[in-house]
This record gives C-alpha cells, structure tokens and sequence, in this order.
C-alpha cells in the first residue's frame, strides 16, 4: 500500500490489480508511423554526415594547392573559379552549418510527427525533407517528404494533432 491508502498498480500491465489496456490503434499515428521513422532516421544519418563533413573540411585546412588545377583552367569562367573558392573555403562551413540544422529539423519533425504534436512543425519538416540541402540522401528523401506531406493533408490525420 502507499501513503494515500491505494494498492500500487501492477507495473506490468494486465492481470489483477487494475493494469490499463493500451489505448486502441490509433489510424492516424498509423498512417504517419512509417514516415516519421524515416524522418527521424534520415535526419539523424544527416547530423552525422553534417558533421563529418564540417570537422573534414576544419581539419582539412587550406586546400589551395589540390585546387590551384582546377582553378588555373582557362576554360573555367572567372564566375565559377570565385565560386569554387568559396565553397571550399569558408563557405563549405557554412553550409555544413546550414544542412546540420536542416537535418536536426527534420528529425525534430520527425518526433513531433510520431507524437502528433505541433501539426505546423511537421508540415515544414515535410517540406525541409522534399529540399536537395535538408539531407544527404536527396533522392531517396524527396519521395518520402511528399508522402508524409500527402498523408499530413488528410483532414483525419490533421484533426489528429493536438
């Protein structure tokens, strides 16, 4: 018995001593079941290769010299070779920072998704998910961030979300 004089309840469910039934197959976190797994695993696959990426190219250094044939192309435009030096300098960081971001979103939505919570969240998820820059799988994402926004559509699974 505990303090207020009531038995404790079964821990392990079923049996005597009150253990609560789970609730009944809910459709709409059935229909999102899938998609927010994907979304989860997808985004966390893309943190990690965000980061890979951002302490490869910290401890890479100057790559000046492995660029310097690429960039002594004259057939290359003075446009593209200033572009080129960018993205590999300072501008890979950024843009690393920028997909890491995106990535830790989209499992974020992923989890808000599953949960049927914040319905907005999950939407944009779905959105961030169908972009080339919201993960390193882009080809295989993009499919899955148009089912998950076609399913999120659906005024059943909308109503779902508290």
């Amino acid at each position: 018995m505990n303090p207020s004089g009531q038995p404790f309840p079964n821990q392990f469910g079923g049996g005597p001593g009150g253990g609560q039934m789970p609730p009944p197959n809910d459709p709409a976190r059935e229909a999102l079941n899938v998609p927010s797994l994907l979304f989860m695993v997808f985004g966390g696959i893309s943190v990690l290769y965000a980061i890979f990426a951002l302490l490869s190219s910290v401890l890479q250094g100057d790559t000046s010299a492995q660029l310097q044939p690429l960039l002594d192309n004259p057939d290359l435009p003075p446009a593209a070779k200033k572009l080129v030096a960018t993205m590999v300098g300072p501008g890979a960081k950024m843009i690393n920072l920028l997909s890491m971001g995106l990535a830790a979103f989209i499992a974020f939505a992923g989890f808000q998704m599953r949960n049927l919570k914040s319905y907005g969240v999950a939407v944009a998820g779905s959105i961030v998910m169908m972009l080339p820059c919201g993960s390193c799988c882009c080809i295989i994402t993009m499919p899955i961030g148009i089912w998950a926004l076609v399913t999120l559509m659906k005024p059943e699974i909308k109503n779902a979300f508290t």
